[in-house]
């Protein structure tokens, strides 16, 4: 493993140990004990430590110790969506992934069906068609990889690449929640529609009907969400 990998596998792990509480007073044991029980030197634990500092996730008082950071407070949104996956139901993540799409999907739509090239329609057509072979087979891993690839793809098809860095980190968090609702087979064929009608305004190159049809899509999802899965 290069030195980078390590270093961001021992982070990783650190984090791992954050969520599980093995730090119950919130202070972390120094870095020689850290090295100790990661396997690995002092000095990839200070690398790892300095990066978990700059994402917000720790703090170090000089001195003093090192200290977890009160979640709220976190600045990584790989953390933040890692400590959301914890909820059993999931609920609080499904709702707070909506409003964080709405912000950002319905522009990036608009964006997308001014700028994307050809290729990027007919990613987006085999992907509605992907979804709907998996939804008569009742395949539901299938079927939410065609529909994250499906926004991914209009995430790409913007032509400004923050716009899909902002979201990477999210779709092990996004893939959690679409799993849950997908499996059932109504949300399945709800989703098919709104895709269609989304692609269909994209197609056109219609920003504004792309806008209105990513509107309705997440109007669609959070409808799903409640009547399917919080109503349960």
């Amino acid at each position: 493993m290069s030195r980078e990998n390590l270093v961001d596998a021992t982070a990783s792990a650190l984090i791992d140990r954050v969520l599980a509480g093995d730090f119950a007073d919130g202070a972390l044991p120094n870095q020689e004990a850290l090295a100790r029980e990661c396997g690995v030197s002092r000095l990839t634990v200070r690398e790892a430590m300095k990066g978990l500092e700059q994402r917000g996730v720790i703090r170090v008082a000089h001195g003093v110790g090192t200290f977890v950071v009160p979640a709220e407070h976190w600045r990584d949104i790989d953390a933040i969506a890692r400590l959301q996956r914890l909820d059993p139901k999931g609920t609080g993540v499904s709702r707070q992934l909506i409003e964080v799409r709405r912000m950002i999907e319905i522009g990036a739509a608009e964006l997308c069906a001014a700028r994307c090239p050809d290729s990027v329609l007919e990613t987006l057509e085999c992907c509605v068609q992907k979804m709907r072979a998996a939804a008569e087979d009742s395949d539901v891993d299938t079927f939410v990889d065609a529909d994250i690839d499906f926004h991914d793809t209009i995430l790409q098809g913007t032509g400004n690449p923050f716009v899909a860095a902002i979201f990477d980190p999210m779709r092990p968090t996004l893939e959690f929640s679409r799993t849950q609702t997908s499996s059932v087979a109504d949300i399945r064929e709800h989703a098919i529609a709104e895709h269609q009608g989304v692609l269909d305004a994209i197609v056109a190159r219609d920003p504004e009907a792309a806008g209105r049809a990513m509107t309705s899509h997440m109007d669609q999802t959070q409808r799903d969400l409640e009547t399917y899965v919080l109503s349960r």
